[in-house]
């Protein structure tokens, strides 16, 4: 992985992080976009797919108990 994508996956953790922390109106689908470019970024990296991939899984519940 680049330091520019792990740059972005940072990024991309900590937005989601905020989005399912505060829910603002359009939370949810703005964060199924996010859980879907976080996969496409871990999807070549198995390390970190090791670990994002449990914290997707936990978002995606979230999302769906909330939704």
């Amino acid at each position: 992985m680049s330091y520019a994508e792990t740059r972005e996956l940072v990024r991309l953790r900590y937005e989601l992080r905020r989005l399912l922390a505060e829910r603002p109106p359009g939370a949810e689908a703005d964060a199924r976009k996010l859980i879907a470019r976080l996969e496409e970024l871990v999807a070549a990296d198995s390390a970190e797919a090791a670990v994002v991939v449990p914290e997707l899984a936990r978002w995606a519940v979230s999302l769906a108990v909330s939704g």
